[in-house]
Order: structure tokens, then C-alpha cells, then sequence
């Protein structure tokens, strides 16, 4: 039989049409085809070499095409929650198998061909074949009748209320960012790092013609582009290390070089926004104040401040302006309180009008402009839209994957990134880092945190189950764990003392020192200060930590025997013990060595962002440091307290990540790079019916 269910599906195999109900829906013809060979082949998995030499016969595509129209297929069949497949389950290195039940139906066409059945009266087959003329009118009448309702009477649609993956427009390898669309759709700029050895580069694809091509910029990395001038030119923004540059650029030819802007006093610049008579909204930072927009004249290369806070640690990020021109919807970070507001402004006069809270973090988030009076909001993997009148918002879910960043066109197309993460695992390699690793732990998704003790029988290994935090020590020749403490909040080791019996936490941003033997928990700072990093002294009688204050970086002491704190040093973000002093580094990312009463006896190494995303240890006489730059990629350095000897290396972004452990002797090194993100320029498809209130 040609016919088979399959769930609330019907599959006709040979005609290759798929129903749901008495409803025939669009499949593409790949999806169907794969959908049939896995009805074909259901008591077993089917490995994507096989759908490769099958469905796509004569063709070369890569996995990530065919993994592409196995989410298509679950899309089709609302199966995409992939801890309970309904329909297609997947196993690493088998493949895919359809788990759920398939029956055979009666072949209509079959039946129409078969003549009566043996035994009948011959007086029923004339009864039925004098009948004819009628069962004809009174199918006229019913398509009649079912026109007239469909015209008149049909209801409105039902709200589909999600976003659903409808088309992929391009599909390269590596990271993307910074995507805008032209506003009829057909060309797209992007930042690209298409492998791991690769700068962030620009392209331009036409989805019209299929072409994509790179564009050639004067600096080494490019980071923030939109369309201008109707769509006929680029502004991006260029980097070269630590100094952003400003560029516009024919987009009708490639070939012709770019126009420098100048944009002192601002080194660093983000997102790009056009506005009336030649101008620009671009965000910039100086050296001493935060991220905030400005208008710039292309004319003159001036600029004009149009958002500013007086407050400390305020970001302003990921402007978006409405579709008729008059509103600008903001986030402004707020690094103090971590959490982000939206802002919304009069274009005309800089007016702030309304604003409300987006979230109670500072995760990454992005805004688009639905319509004039609707925002779509991504936090983290979760859309909302907000009324702008209110600020009301309504969830809305997205199929297969999350949006990364999105736009809408001018006749309402929604185009963006979409967002796939890889997780990477948890390896240990020799210190300095000059091979990839030696070492991998298979731990599970729940790992948050895996480091070493100071007794190398166990590591310790922080873990998120369901309903809490847990330490154990873990056995790594037995493969066990020793739980030691559970939290309902999490936490991180910042630091263990030199037996390994005190470890220090950050919970929530509150120190802790956790004894391992009694259990006791004494708190070294509360949750109203701002405090960053936290180390033990040599001796573990004092911790010292970083904390900010009205704008002013302090380093702290404090002293387990009394339980007090004191302020140690001003413009300070790191402070460690060594045993003839101290190493210090202040807030321009300056590593000194400081003699017993803090004076500063030689600079040990420069240039690091500090206070922004690293981690910096000491062993023995090694400082060992591990930050970001601007650009995302990771620096690696090592710095021998005797010699002042410096190793250093960079490493891409993903490759890397933090927390890292370095063993008692600064030996070896754990670490657990950043989950890698696959995402390909895709259309989605909406039908949204407001229903703002509902959570």
C-alpha cells in the first residue's frame, strides 16, 4: 500500500504528498523525501551518509544541508522539542528513526478500480449506477455551498502566534553578525568569521542573482555595518586592535575605495543607524565615558550627543529605528545594577518618552521594529513583543531555532540569523597552552564548573541539576562523585587555600568562604557591593577583593579572624600575595609588582582589558593571565615573576573560555571553550495576533 498514518499525518509514498486531517500541506520535495525514506526504513536508524547517497543521489551537499531538512521535517510535524521527540528521535553517529507507529490505509485509487465485491446482488451495482446523476449535483452544490462560505462566512484565521523557519537564504560556514537587510530584501550585508583563523570580514550577498561576495576593508577586523543612502551604499565600522575606524562604501561598486570618517574622540564605535540630511546615529565611546549615541555629520565629520547618562556603568546598545521614522528604541545596560531598560526616543528633539524594563540581567538581546507601535525582542533564546504603548509584552515562540538578530523589510518580511549551539566539551592541556589539549571529560550538560583541588586524588566539579547547585569532589580514576554542598543559588571557586580545606565562592556576586571541613559559611561581602574578582592571601588568613565605589575601583582586605574589612589600595582591580610583595593590576590593564608597603618596583606586563571578561592567577612565580580583546578572541599570557619573561599567544573566541583551573604548580591547565554557534541568514514566516498581558 502507497498510504500510510503516521500520528495525525497521512503519507501518500507515492505520489509524495503529505495530509494533515483532510488538509494537503506544502512540503518542500526534499523534506517529503526524507520524510518517506524514514517511513520506508522505520525499524532502524538511518545515518546521514545513507540519506546522502539516497535522497540527494548524484548530488553533493554537506550535513549541515541535510541536518537542515531534518528540521524542516520536525517543524512539519510539531516535533521540535528534542528531549521528547514524537516523531524522529536522533542518536550521534546512527542517525535518525521514526518512532512513531505507522499503519498502511486502503489505496483510494485501488478502490475506485475494483469492481463489486464477489457475492454482491447484481441489483446494487444498478441501484448505484442509476444514482450517479444525483451523488454529481449534489457535489456541485456542496462546492457551491462550501464557496459561499469561504466567501462570507469563513472565520479569520486563527493567530499562529510563533516564528517558524521557512527558508534558508544562505547558508557558509563560521560566526555572523551584525546582519541589516536592505528594505526590499534582496541584498544582505553581514560580518563574517568563516573559520577559526579568519579576521571578521564583510560580505554582501543578493539573494536575486544567488551571488555572494566579500568586500575588502581597510582594517583588519570589521564589525558593525548597515545599508544607506536608499540602499546604494555601506557604513561599517573597522578595527584594528583597539582602535575603531569609520567607513562609507558604494555598494553599486565594489571597486571603489572607501570613504575614511573621522571620528576622534571616539577609538571605539558600535551599531550604525541612518538618519535625515546626511546623518548618522552611531554608538561611541570615549576613553573616560560609557557607550552612548550620537549624531554624526557625514558633511562636516562632527558629532552631536544624543542619548547620556551622568551615571556610572551605563551602556547604551542595539538601537533600532521605527518604520516611519520617528522613534528610536534603545537598551541601556546598566552594569551596576545588571539589567537592561528600553528606552524609547523622539527622533526630533532627543526626547526620552517612555521607558520600561527589558530584563534583570545583562545577557545579549537584540530589537526589531515590527511595525510602528510593535517591537519584537529577543532575550537570551526567548522573543517577545513589547507595545510600545505599555510595554506590555507577549511571548512568542520560534521553530525550529531562535533568532539571533533580525529585521523586518518593507513589506514586512522578517529576515535574521538564525541560532544553533554546539556544546563543547571540558579539556585539560599543559600549561603554557601551546597544544590544544591532552585531555577530554565527558561530565554532561549540567557541568558549570570543573577545576582542580590542591589534593590530587579529586577535582572539584560544580554541577546545575533541576533544583540546585552541587559540589562534589570528583574522583576521576572511578569515575564518582562526593557531594560536598548544595546551593539553590549559583556559584562559581574563585579561589581554595593552600591545604585545599577553604574554598572561596561567588554566589550571586557575594564572596563566600566555604570551610570543606565544618561546612561553615562566613560571607566576606554582601550582595549590595559591587565587587569583582577574590583571591586568598598566602597564608589564608585574609582575602583580598575588588570592589567599586561611587565610580572608584578599591582593593579591599579581608580578615577571617575578625570578620572586618579595610581598604587597601585605590585604582586597583587585582591584588595577589607573593612571597617578597605583591602583583597588582590597575585600571588601564597594567600588571605592576609592588614591594610589602605597595609601592610599585617594575611594570610586568600591559594591555590587558581587565574588569571586562578574565581570569588571572598566580603559582608559584608565574602570573598567568587569560582576557579577551575587543574583537572577542582570547589572549593567553604567562609571565615568569623572575626573569619577567613574557609568553603569550591568542586564541579564537570559541576555541576558549572561563573559568579556567591552573594546578597547584602551574603545570596544567582545564578549561571548557565557549559553545559554538551555527547560524545561516533564514526567513521566517509569522502571523501574530496581539494579545499583549498574557506571560
Amino acid at each position: 500500500m502507497s498510504i500510510v498514518s503516521i500520528g495525525d499525518f497521512t503519507v501518500d509514498l507515492k505520489e509524495r504528498r503529505v495530509f494533515a486531517a483532510d488538509t494537503e500541506l506544502t512540503v518542500e520535495p526534499k523534506v517529503v523525501e526524507v520524510l518517506c525514506y524514514l517511513i520506508e526504513h522505520n525499524s532502524r536508524y538511518v545515518s546521514l551518509a545513507e540519506l546522502h547517497d539516497n535522497v540527494w543521489a548524484g548530488r553533493v551537499v554537506t550535513d549541515t544541508a541535510v541536518r537542515r531538512t531534518i528540521s524542516k521535517l520536525r517543524v512539519l510535524l510539531d516535533d521540535t522539542d528534542a528531549e521528547n521527540p514524537q516523531y524522529i528521535k536522533s542518536q550521534m553517529k546512527r542517525g535518525y528513526q521514526l518512532i512513531c507507529s505507522v499503519s498502511t490505509e486502503p489505496d483510494a485509487g485501488a478502490l475506485l478500480q475494483e469492481g463489486p465485491p464477489v457475492g454482491t446482488d447484481n441489483d446494487v451495482s444498478q441501484k448505484l449506477a442509476v444514482s450517479k446523476p444525483v451523488v454529481m449535483w449534489l457535489a456541485i452544490a456542496a462546492v457551491i455551498i462550501a464557496v459561499i462560505y469561504y466567501v462570507y462566512a469563513k472565520p479569520d484565521p486563527q493567530p499562529l502566534n510563533q516564528l517558524v523557519e521557512i527558508e534558508t537564504l544562505l547558508s557558509i560556514p563560521g560566526q555572523k553578525t551584525s546582519l541589516t537587510v536592505s528594505k526590499d530584501g534582496r541584498l544582505s550585508a553581514f560580518v563574517a568569521k568563516v573559520d577559526d583563523n579568519s579576521n571578521w570580514e564583510l560580505y554582501l550577498y543578493d539573494a536575486v542573482t544567488g551571488q555572494l561576495r566579500k568586500i575588502d576593508t581597510p582594517s583588519e577586523h570589521c564589525r558593525f555595518v548597515n545599508f544607506i543612502d536608499n540602499d546604494t551604499r555601506l557604513a561599517y565600522v573597522g578595527y584594528d586592535s583597539s582602535e575603531a575606524t569609520f567607513y562609507t562604501q558604494s555598494v553599486l561598486n565594489l571597486s571603489e575605495a572607501p570613504i575614511i570618517h573621522p571620528t576622534a574622540p571616539y577609538p571605539l564605535l558600535g551599531n550604525v543607524i541612518e538618519l535625515e540630511n546626511n546623518k548618522l546615529l552611531v554608538a561611541a565611546k570615549s576613553v573616560t565615558d560609557n557607550f552612548h549615541y550620537y549624531q554624526y555629520d557625514l558633511t562636516t565629520n562632527t558629532f552631536e550627543q544624543f542619548t547620556y547618562s551622568g551615571e556610572d556603568g551605563i551602556h547604551d546598545a542595539f538601537a533600532v529605528m521605527s518604520p516611519n521614522k520617528q522613534l528610536l528604541a534603545l537598551g541601556r545596560g546598566n552594569i551596576k545594577k545588571k539589567n537592561v531598560m528600553l528606552q524609547l526616543y523622539r527622533i526630533a528633539d532627543k526626547q526620552l518618552i517612555a521607558e520600561y524594563k527589558l530584563q534583570d540581567n545583562l545577557q545579549d538581546f537584540r530589537l526589531s521594529w515590527m511595525d510602528n507601535a510593535t517591537l519584537l525582542f529577543r532575550t537570551g533564546n526567548i522573543h517577545y513583543l513589547i507595545n510600545i504603548e505599555n510595554g506590555e509584552r507577549q511571548l512568542i515562540p520560534a521553530k525550529p531555532a531562535p533568532l539571533h538578530e533580525f529585521t523586518f523589510t518593507e513589506n514586512g518580511e522578517l529576515i535574521g540569523l538564525n541560532y544553533h549551539v554546539v556544546t563543547a566539551n571540558i579539556y585539560q592541556a599543559s600549561w603554557p597552552l601551546t597544544e590544544n589539549f591532552n585531555k577530554s571529560y565527558q561530565l554532561g550538560a549540567n557541568v558549570r564548573q570543573l577545576s582542580f583541588s590542591h589534593n590530587y586524588d579529586y577535582l572539584w566539579l560544580v554541577e546545575h541539576e533541576p533544583n540546585a547547585f552541587r559540589l562534589s569532589r570528583y574522583f576521576e580514576d572511578k569515575n564518582s562523585r562526593e557531594l560536598v554542598m548544595q546551593s539553590a543559588e549559583p556559584f562559581i571557586i574563585r579561589d581554595q587555600s593552600a591545604d585545599g580545606s577553604l574554598l572561596l565562592l561567588d554566589r550571586r556576586n557575594r564572596l563566600e568562604i566555604y570551610n570543606t571541613i565544618t561546612a561553615e559559611i562566613t560571607a566576606v561581602s554582601v550582595a549590595t557591593q559591587d565587587v569583582r574578582s577574590g583571591n586568598f592571601s598566602r597564608s589564608a588568613e585574609h582575602v583580598y577583593f575588588a570592589e567599586q565605589v561611587k565610580g572608584q575601583w578599591l582593593i579591599k582586605r579581608f580578615t577571617l579572624a575578625n570578620k572586618t574589612q579595610s581598604i587597601l589600595l585605590h585604582d586597583y582591580v587585582k591584588l595577589f600575595e607573593i612571597p617578597d610583595g605583591f602583583v597588582a593590576a590597575d585600571i588601564e590593564g597594567k600588571f605592576w609588582r609592588l614591594d610589602d608597603s605597595f609601592n610599585k618596583t617594575s611594570l610586568l606586563y600591559e594591555g590587558a582589558l581587565v574588569n571586562h571578561d578574565e581570569d588571572v592567577v598566580v603559582r608559584g612565580n608565574q602570573l598567568i593571565l587569560a582576557y579577551r580583546t575587543l574583537m572577542g578572541d582570547w589572549v593567553l599570557a604567562n609571565i615568569n615573576l623572575s626573569t619577567q619573561q613574557v609568553w603569550q599567544r591568542s586564541i579564537p573566541f570559541h576555541d576558549f573560555g572561563k573559568p579556567i583551573s591552573i594546578d597547584r604548580n602551574g603545570e596544567n591547565l582545564i578549561f571548557k571553550p565557549y559553545d559554538k554557534e551555527e547560524n545561516h541568514i533564514v526567513k521566517y514566516g509569522y502571523n501574530f495576533g496581539y494579545n499583549f498581558g498574557a506571560k
